[in-house]
């Protein structure tokens, strides 16, 4: 395999793994009874959860390269 698909593999291990952890965040930030307050923090999480499952094996697949030859 080679170091830029390495890198993706590593990135998207940690972007799965770090979208479940700000889900559960925003599921427990949200609560039994939501504010408005909350569910705009729970979003603010939800939305970063995303950016983070595309972002980190993006990164990975452009850093791998350089850490790994």
């Amino acid at each position: 395999m080679s170091p830029a698909l390495t890198g993706a593999t590593i990135g998207a291990v940690f972007g799965v793994g770090n979208f479940a952890v700000l889900r559960w965040m925003a599921e427990r930030a949200e609560g039994p009874m939501p504010t408005d307050d909350s569910r705009r923090r729970a979003g603010i999480l939800r939305i970063a959860s995303l950016v983070e499952l595309v972002t980190f094996p993006v990164l990975g697949y452009v850093l791998g390269p350089f850490v790994l030859s």
